[in-house]
């Protein structure tokens, strides 16, 4: 199964204009597959959710509360769902379980996401030789090199490392406590273990919600509940508005 998943990672990669080792720009590649993306508070273990609608209008939500490495990994992982998954219409997810997933389409998302977003030869070119010798060499600044290059978490990067021989699941547990002191000593920016991206929104949501009221799809009230759910309110003026 994993090879044909990361196959159709590859494959995504490639039809996408990336690569086969630099890292994706999920904002941008959001807004080229026209991905209706909302960031929003959600309960700890909901990371996030995907709505295909039909081949044009997709959504996704992403859990704000999460850091911005796992919140990187859930937009990998929605992306199997909406482009990958044969019949699929909607689905909420708890994503970077892996083969621990009781849903053989989530664990395959899992997979989808740490093949697109952390490529084989992208990961094998940052790993020094001399540590590819034998498994278990990888050292803490060659994993959290690879964290930083491809901006997912440290658990997303282990597992890709267990999938690819070169380490074994002792890393999960060496590697479970004190990932944001690690990384600052390391000189690194802790950014990617905090939670980011409040109330944002990717995509043209609020062009879809004025296309409904002005054709008369959708009620006034309606209309301004749904930009109040993206903390818009069209009556308000801008700052420089009465200037």
């Amino acid at each position: 199964m994993i090879k044909e998943v990361d196959r159709l990672a590859s494959n995504f990669r490639t039809e996408n204009g990336y690569g086969v080792n630099e890292p994706i720009h999920l904002n941008s590649l959001l807004l080229r597959k026209n991905i209706i993306t909302i960031f929003r508070p959600l309960s700890s273990k909901f990371a996030g959710m995907a709505i295909k609608a039909n081949d044009d209008l997709k959504f996704m939500m992403v859990n704000q509360k999460h850091s911005l490495g796992k919140q990187h990994f859930t937009i990998g992982h929605e992306l199997y769902h909406l482009f990958i998954q044969e019949k699929f219409t909607s689905q909420r997810c708890i994503t970077a379980l892996f083969d621990k997933q009781d849903d053989i389409e989530e664990q395959k998302a899992d997979i989808f996401a740490a093949c697109l977003l952390l490529p084989e030869t992208g990961i094998t070119e940052l790993i020094p030789i001399s540590e590819r010798q034998k498994r278990n060499m990888i050292s803490a600044e060659t994993i959290f090199k690879i964290q930083q290059y491809y901006s997912l978490s440290i658990n997303a990067v282990i597992y890709r490392l267990i999938e690819l021989g070169f380490v074994d699941k002792i890393y999960f547990d060496k590697y479970s406590n004190d990932k944001k002191n690690t990384a600052r000593k390391l000189g690194y920016d802790i950014s990617l273990y905090e939670s980011g991206n409040e109330f944002k929104v990717i995509g043209d949501y609020g062009l879809l919600v004025n296309h409904l009221y002005k054709n008369r799809k959708i009620s006034e009230s309606y209309y301004l509940e749904l930009l109040n759910a993206i903390n818009i309110d069209p009556f308000e003026p801008t700052e420089n508005e009465n200037e």
